[in-house]
């Protein structure tokens, strides 16, 4: 019938924009398909899924990135790792004569390239021009229109933001390519079996420095030398590690293992330690899969780094779960209590909501990083810094201090804004006289004598305090009698 219809549904995934830079996250892991010894930026579920794949058996980065975007997150590196002798499934194309004309190559190793097709078809009456088609699962994902050239055809493949994601082509001779039905290319080999902890720590660096801050994390073990891997990335790189319990432990293990991490004092400053497991929905209705919390955990920093700043932690209130419908083991106060002197960030079920319970760091010097939200700041600062003063790099130090003025500028305008905003605690005497802003800047002749600037050498610095966060309110409730007066 005639008539305009319209359906309506119920989508859970981000409900605000999270993309600060401080929001973003780098994770490390198994992938069922996509490129290797890289990190590629994706900032959807459906962007993942275009270069990665789906969810495999063997791996849990999927869905750890699927919690990441669905409770609010919009901005993951991906670090795709497999076996040390991976292989890759490729389809070569010829022309008349078996002449050479070009090959096409899966984009990454693995068995999945055999789902890739690629069809030939020459559409002219006289020869001379020819399409090529890419179908993935038999799916139609891309085609170059007419081609008369096989450098046509191969820069088309090569520049799709599509067909690019899924295959790479390389000319192998000039030779136009014969008609092709739909033909699949062999099948690779990712070698995933043979991962080893080892790997996953040397591919950290490919989440190079200029990529900047945000939380790196491995969702495929909890395994000490991965999470001290983690740890020391994110101490070299200015970087949150997010690490969590196993699926197995109770809150006991997480406790003891929490102390353990303290002790190593390995760059715990840069650590936030998660408890227990989650579960979220799977594409089977009524089925649920229980996968390592660090992708929640992170999408709620994210959410709260973009609403208020990365001195507000993704904790209480703000980590309500939308995605999320439950946890592996309930915590109920008292452990959660104990979790927390353990260094251990609990997740929890709070008014039948569940939420992140802790926004603690796994160091034990509570005076200085009892809150994982002093390194963000500290982090946030130091990133900043290092971008805004290559500016004044081969400035001209002339002896009326313009260089020195130049570089307190530049450090001013990174700290007055987090001071307004409330992530550094302004110091007030007791008749409310302030005392200073929460930070300090200094660059002048004190800090940089004749002959250290003679070598080309300007010193500056800046001294903060963070602010703190309040995680226990206590009320004394008093009950007076009908003939005392109310206190």
């Amino acid at each position: 019938m005639p008539g305009v219809s319209i359906q309506t549904g119920v989508r859970v995934g981000p409900n605000a924009a999270t993309s600060v830079e401080t929001s973003q996250i780098f994770i490390v892991g198994k992938t069922e398909r996509g490129p290797i010894n890289t990190a590629k930026l994706v900032t959807s579920l459906e962007e993942y899924k275009a270069i990665y794949g789906g969810y495999v058996s063997y791996s849990f980065t999927q869905p750890v990135v699927e919690s990441f975007f669905e409770e609010g997150g919009t901005r993951a590196f991906i670090c795709r790792v497999c076996g040390a002798s991976p292989t890759t499934g490729t389809l070569a194309l010829t022309g008349a004569a078996a002449a050479a004309s070009f090959s096409v190559t899966a984009n990454g190793p693995g068995a999945w390239s055999s789902g890739i097709k690629v069809q030939v078809i020459n559409p002219g009456t006289g020869g001379g021009d020819f399409i090529v088609k890419i179908f993935d699962n038999d799916v139609l994902k891309f085609s170059t229109g007419n081609c008369t050239t096989v450098l046509q055809a191969v820069g088309r493949i090569n520049s799709s933001p599509v067909a690019s994601k899924i295959v790479v082509a390389a000319a192998t001779g000039t030779a136009l390519p014969s008609n092709l039905a739909a033909t699949a290319l062999s099948a690779g080999d990712d070698n995933e079996e043979v991962v080893g902890n080892a790997d996953y720590v040397s591919n950290l660096t490919n989440f190079l420095e200029s990529y900047g801050t945000g939380v790196v994390m491995c969702a495929e073990t909890e395994n000490s030398t991965v999470q001290t891997g983690l740890a020391n990335h994110a101490n070299a790189f200015n970087r949150i590690a997010f690490i969590s319990s196993s699926v197995a432990d109770t809150a006991a293990n997480a406790q003891s293992d929490g102390y353990a991490l303290a002790a190593a004092n390995v760059s715990t400053e840069h650590v936030a330690y998660f408890f227990p497991w989650v579960f979220v929905p799977t594409s089977v209705p009524g089925v649920n899969r229980a996968i390592p919390p660090v992708g929640y955990a992170a999408a709620k920093r994210a959410v709260a780094h973009a609403q208020v700043g990365a001195h507000k932690p993704g904790a209480g209130l703000i980590s309500i779960a939308q995605f999320v419908n439950g946890v592996t083991v309930d915590v109920d106060k008292a452990t959660g209590d104990a979790l927390d002197e353990a260094y251990v960030n609990a997740i929890r079920v709070i008014n039948n909501t569940i939420r992140i319970y802790g926004a603690r760091s796994a160091s034990s010097d509570a005076v200085n990083f009892r809150y994982i939200t002093a390194q963000d700041v500290v982090n946030q600062v130091v990133v900043e810094a290092n971008r805004s003063l290559e500016d004044l790099l081969f400035s001209v130090i002339d002896g009326r201090n313009t260089v020195f003025a130049a570089v307190e500028a530049k450090l001013f305008a990174i700290l007055e804004p987090l001071r307004s905003n409330g992530a550094l605690f302004e110091a007030f005497d007791s008749n409310g006289k302030r005392i200073d802003f929460g930070y300090t800047v200094k660059c002048d002749s004190s800090l940089n004598p004749t002959n250290q600037l003679a070598d080309g050498l300007i010193k500056a610095r800046v001294g903060l305090r963070v602010s703190s966060v309040g995680d226990k309110i206590e009320v004394e409730i008093i009950k007076s009698n009908l003939t005392k007066s109310v206190v």
